[in-house]
């Protein structure tokens, strides 16, 4: 019996027009390129401002000023451009740009919270909410778009799946201890936390998006890894992504310190660095784990000719 084209729609030039249509939607829905180019812009602001207008941290501590500055040098030289690369190449159809995209944006998610709520009001204000703001419903709105079944049998074979969530556990383990003593011991005696004071501000906000948001989330995404759960092989690279660039973000904001006069400490700073590079070369081992999957297959494939 002869095929009928019109039922694979293989032939049938309405059903083609209507495929063709549908991608064209999908495409237009996603607001991956247009919030690309809308943030890129705001954080590019956002860094101008803040390292060449001395008003933008006019209101700030020392210890704030140089920490803001610091920020802003590294979004404007490593954000900006990870952004736009990984907001391009994930728009065109690659998976891993669009996780390394979702990273950078909770990146920027984690920043603008600090920005919006934690930096004395100035010029930048509606920049700073316009930033947040765009960053979290481009975030939320793109998150139908990431195929996780497709990921999870993409690098569920090869992904370094244990070492990422050991990676998960123990960074999550060492900030809270890191975080919570300082707390604890202000709230004993009464007083503001020791971050808190030198920032000037009522409460310490990065340990409040630690507590919250960061930490809860590493913990779950490694036990989402170990439990091979497909949100758990999208998590991992996310992450990894994330801590990439906060990890490079501290070494800028330590570094910015010691030159200022406030202090440092160079056994941190290596320790950030090495954290960061360690997350950027995980992140390409997972990543990259696809190639030798191919490779197997290829391999067996072969052998079984």
């Amino acid at each position: 019996m002869a095929e009928n084209p019109a039922r694979d729609g293989g032939h049938d030039p309405l059903m083609a027009s209507m495929k063709r249509m549908a991608t064209t939607t999908e495409r237009t829905h996603d607001p991956m390129l247009w919030s690309t180019l809308a943030i890129a812009l705001l954080v590019a602001a956002t860094a101008v401002g803040g390292i060449f207008w001395p008003a933008t941290y006019a209101r700030e501590t020392p210890f704030s000023r140089v920490g803001g500055v610091a920020s802003d040098i590294v979004d404007l030289l490593l954000v900006v451009p990870v952004l736009l690369i990984s907001g391009i190449k994930g728009h065109r159809g690659s998976v891993p740009w669009r996780l390394a995209w979702l990273g950078t944006q909770g990146y920027l998610l984690y920043n603008f919270v600090i920005y919006a709520f934690g930096v004395h009001f100035n010029a930048l204000f509606f920049v700073y909410c316009a930033t947040l703001g765009l960053c979290l419903y481009a975030t939320v709105f793109s998150l139908r778009f990431v195929p996780l079944e497709q990921i999870a049998q993409t690098y569920g074979p090869r992904a370094p799946r244990k070492t990422v969530a050991v990676v998960f556990l123990v960074l999550a383990i060492a900030t809270t201890a890191f975080d919570l003593p300082e707390d604890i011991a202000a709230t004993l005696a009464g007083r503001l936390p020791q971050m808190a004071t030198a920032a000037n501000l009522p409460v310490p906000f990065v340990h409040v998006l630690d507590l919250v948001f960061l930490l809860p989330a590493l913990f779950i995404a490694a036990i989402l890894l170990f439990r091979r759960k497909a949100a758990g092989y999208a998590l991992a690279p996310v992450f990894l992504t994330l801590l990439a660039i906060m990890n490079l973000e501290l070494v800028s904001i330590l570094a910015m310190m010691g030159r200022a006069g406030l202090g440092t400490s160079i056994p941190m700073i290596v320790s950030f660095l090495v954290l960061a590079l360690g997350c950027a070369a995980l992140l390409w081992f997972y990543l990259s784990s696809t190639r030798g999957a191919a490779l197997a297959a290829l391999a067996e494939s072969a052998t079984s000719a």
